[in-house]
């Protein structure tokens, strides 16, 4: 097949493309009478199956029609609260722990990026199915996954629900209330609204009155190291960097990896403790979590074409979860030039691209893109349907 048929293929595949940011997760129910769980508002997951008492990988989810949730017979949700809670979950770092109410591991698993907090633990009606919402930060704010696990349907040491005694809405008359999560400090969000506006001259007090609020937030300290750099603060700045790279904030990696080819840090990038703090002497394809080996050489992944066999491909990655891509092909001298634009993900194995439309979306509407190593370095090897796969490799700034 040659490559301008591959081109044509894929921009018949994913037409009007524009970018759009997911909305945050929220739990729907478990099925009433099969193994899924809903997302809402009509994903329809499978849950994880745990073996051995741990579950890998993400959940496989698709959009549903009406037809297909009313056959499923999606049961309200039952929170796990209180004295009544059969289960309980915690988080530390991508690990989470999902164990019983005498303390007893029922499943860990492990996500690619570091969980914030959890916000919630659902048990289906026989206790069968966990699923946990929880929170993970993304561009310096908090958004809501989901993932569920299915402990099998023969349990054994677990004593069902009695349905007659669970209210239909899932909540236990008699059970300690448990606080909602906390929501955003609408103080800290003003602040760093104000502060990444804020002229130069007041950037600084700014971006410490952010601080002042969260002493740990990671965008403030890089911000503060930027503006140090840039004054020839160069002690400050790299205390400040160093800092930030043992935090334990989320997006810490994000800050430390846009530090590498920020120009504020210019006349830093030979200093010893400045390449330390921000990774930049890590050999390739040894990063430690998929966002650095996504985006450690800068976002930029490029496939060279060669005429009538292979197309063009220049792939770049944003911050802001965004993407373009662009698939050029060359051949007897005609020339297709195909621009896509969309957002990306973080998956098990490498990301997923996802090409919004001005309809419903659909599974054929996502690229996964998966890491494979060439070498000592990563690629990324990218299916789009059944007609175009490239792989591309990290170009370095």
């Amino acid at each position: 097949m040659t490559a301008m048929r591959l081109v044509v293929a894929a921009s018949l595949l994913v037409p009007a493309l524009v970018p759009a940011l997911a909305a945050a997760d929220s739990f729907g129910g478990f099925s009433g009478v099969d193994r899924p769980y809903l997302v809402t508002p009509d994903r329809v997951c499978t849950p994880l199956k745990v073996t051995g008492g741990a579950a890998t990988g993400q959940p496989t989810c698709e959009k549903a029609a009406a037809d297909v949730l009313a056959k499923l017979s999606i049961k309200d949700p039952i929170p796990q609260r209180g004295t009544k809670a059969a289960f309980t979950a915690t988080a530390q770092g991508t690990t989470l722990t999902v164990a019983r109410k005498s303390g007893e591991p029922v499943v860990v698993w492990k996500t690619t990026d570091p969980i914030a907090k959890v916000v919630e633990v659902y048990a289906s009606q026989y206790e069968d199915r966990i699923a946990v919402a929880y929170n993970v930060r993304r561009m310096g704010k908090e958004v809501t996954d989901i993932v569920g696990f299915d402990l099998g349907q023969s349990q054994t040491g677990v004593k069902p629900t009695d349905p007659s005694l669970t209210p239909p809405n899932g909540k236990d008359p008699s059970a300690v209330p448990t606080p909602p999560p906390t929501p955003a400090d609408p103080k800290l969000t003003k602040a760093l609204a104000d502060a990444r506006k804020a002229p130069k001259a007041k950037a600084m007090a700014a971006w410490k009155a952010v601080l002042a609020l969260d002493a740990s937030n990671a965008e403030a300290t890089y911000r503060i190291a930027a503006l140090q750099a840039t004054a020839i603060q160069t002690a400050d700045a790299l205390a400040k960097l160093v800092a930030l790279s043992s935090s334990k904030s989320a997006d810490a990696i994000e800050w430390l990896i846009e530090a590498r080819w920020d120009p504020a840090f210019a006349a830093l990038r030979a200093d010893p403790k400045f390449r330390a703090a921000v990774g930049l002497d890590r050999a390739a394809g040894t990063a430690p979590s998929a966002y650095e080996r996504l985006m450690g050489f800068g976002g930029q992944w490029e496939q060279t074409g060669t005429s009538c066999d292979k197309p063009e491909v220049k792939l770049n990655i944003a911050r802001d979860r965004t993407f373009k891509l662009r698939v050029k092909t060359t051949c007897q001298g005609q020339v297709y030039d195909t621009p896509f634009k969309g957002t990306w993900r973080i998956d098990a194995s490498g990301i997923v691209l996802t090409f919004p439309t001005k309809g419903k979306a659909t599974s054929a509407d996502e690229a996964p893109c998966k890491f494979e190593p060439i070498g000592d370095e990563d690629s990324l090897r990218c299916t789009i349907g059944r007609d175009l796969e490239f792989v591309v490799l990290p170009t370095r700034r």
